[in-house]
């Protein structure tokens, strides 16, 4: 006889997490003022954002608290998904909890803004501040990640404290993210966010662009507004007087 606890349906499998992400990296505790901004945003890809899901990055408000209660009251007007933060300190994990926020728990988060009394090899968070114009060309990447998997509609992969590598196929609706370049030698057709913690110095390279969204340190292209000459071909996306630029590698 067969013991009935022992062919009892499995009710769920435990694979890891691999949301499609918005991340918000906050730079103000002005919560109106973020609403004020976002909205300018949404105003301009509404389809685009409608209920994405929303990470915050709190790395940038260092000690300053937010009022996460009413940042996540305002997304959802903005029809958008509070789901998580991350890079919070102790006190704004609290207060991320009481008002009903997730908190990130990932190997690829960067470290403890706590400053390691031995120096380390490539953090940015440790690196000397460097003029675009002083950097020698080109500069070795920075440690990173590399993917040699296909990355998928609604797959994120961020590459903390380096360069992001995708040896795969991108698909639409899949996002990279950097905090230094993202790099992408095959086909690509998603989402790519480059120096995302403020380095205007990053670029996405790619051997054939199709992405539906670019982003250099926070300043952004959509795919209608990508040049037509420029869409299957090999190309390098990167900033020049604030405003992206996308030119043949």
């Amino acid at each position: 006889m067969t013991d009935g606890s022992n062919t009892k349906k499995q009710a769920f499998k435990l694979k890891g997490t691999m949301p499609a992400l918005t991340m918000l990296q906050v730079l103000t505790d002005d919560v109106e003022q973020i609403d004020a901004q976002l909205a300018e945003h949404i105003s301009q890809m509404p389809q685009f954002f409608l209920h994405a899901p929303v990470l915050l990055d709190l790395e940038a408000l260092e000690d300053k608290p937010l009022d996460l209660a009413r940042m996540g009251q305002l997304l959802r007007e903005r029809r958008l998904v509070p789901v998580a933060v991350r890079n919070p300190t102790e006190l704004q994990k609290e207060s991320a909890i009481a008002a009903g926020w997730g908190v990130l728990q990932t190997a690829l988060v960067r470290p403890s803004r706590t400053p390691d009394p031995e120096p380390t090899a490539s953090p940015l968070a440790a690196a000397p501040e460097v003029h675009p114009a002083a950097a020698p060309a080109p500069e070795p990447p920075l440690a990173g990640l590399t993917i040699r998997h296909p990355v998928r509609s609604g797959q994120v992969v961020y590459a903390a404290g380096g360069d992001l590598v995708v040896l795969a196929p991108v698909s639409s609706g899949a996002e990279l993210i950097a905090d230094g370049n993202v790099h992408v030698y095959a086909p690509f057709r998603g989402r790519a966010l480059a120096g995302v913690h403020d380095n205007p110095a990053a670029s996405i390279f790619c051997m054939s662009l199709g992405a539906e969204f670019l982003s250099i340190a926070g300043r952004h292209i959509m795919a209608e507004d990508i040049p037509a000459e420029r869409r299957g071909k090999p190309a390098r996306v990167y900033l020049s007087d604030d405003r992206i630029v996308i030119d043949a590698t």
